[in-house]
């Protein structure tokens, strides 16, 4: 018996508006992620990568936003056809992201065990302490150390680096099927890049989650 894959994209194709005109940014798309499988989508800057990454789970607004074909089938349910109610639900849970600027992705008004436990409380459990100790797992996982300290923090009270790491480590809260890193390591200083590269390969074989990452020509 053939087993669907993960995500399948199918036929995609997106206008966005810009200047009261509606421009093709993304056109026949095609391609998929089965269970275990790491995807690496490359391409130059201004591609359309990271609008994939995000029009995957409809994170684009949609009064700007037009999809002109295709699917995006997640476990074989068309994700286009979904109520914003049944996304919500999907994402963060069942698909996160680790997006390319951890300075942008974060709250800066919030300490970081406040935004590690928000997903696992809202998707997971309510319970407060259970959520603590699950990231303070996973912090340990990503290498993280004076990790009580970490979680008290604000984002600005630490380096791309290690807020990178965070953000690593917020994403596997939930025990996501798949997980989207989009340039995950562009933004942070090339002396860790390879460090940071190596950790979502470790953690992969280790949760057996796809990761679907996009980067660029000059990352490959």
């Amino acid at each position: 018996m053939t087993t669907l894959p993960l995500l399948q994209i199918k036929n995609f194709s997106l206008d966005l508006l810009s200047e009261n005109r509606w421009l093709p940014v993304l056109q026949d798309l095609n391609f998929e992620v089965r269970q275990g499988e790491i995807l690496s989508l490359v391409g130059e800057s201004g591609c359309g990568k990271s609008l994939t990454s995000l029009a995957l789970t409809r994170l684009i607004p949609s009064n700007i936003s037009k999809v002109k074909s295709g699917e995006i089938l997640y476990q074989g349910k068309d994700l286009l056809k979904l109520s914003s109610e049944e996304m919500r639900k999907i994402r963060g849970k069942e698909i996160s992201y680790v997006f390319q600027e951890p300075f942008a992705a974060l709250n800066p008004l919030l300490k970081i065990q406040d935004q590690m436990i928000e997903a696992y409380l809202m998707h997971i459990s309510p319970n407060r302490k259970e959520a603590l100790e699950k990231a303070e797992f996973l912090l340990s996982s990503v290498g993280i150390t004076d990790i009580k300290q970490r979680l008290y923090s604000y984002p600005n009270q630490m380096s791309g680096g290690i807020l990178q790491r965070i953000s690593i480590a917020m994403a596997l809260m939930c025990n996501p099927n798949l997980l989207i890193a989009d340039e995950p390591t562009s933004a942070i200083d090339v002396t860790i890049q390879a460090q940071l590269v190596e950790l979502l390969l470790n953690l992969q074989k280790q949760t057996k989650c796809p990761s679907y990452s996009f980067r660029t020509t000059s990352d490959s």
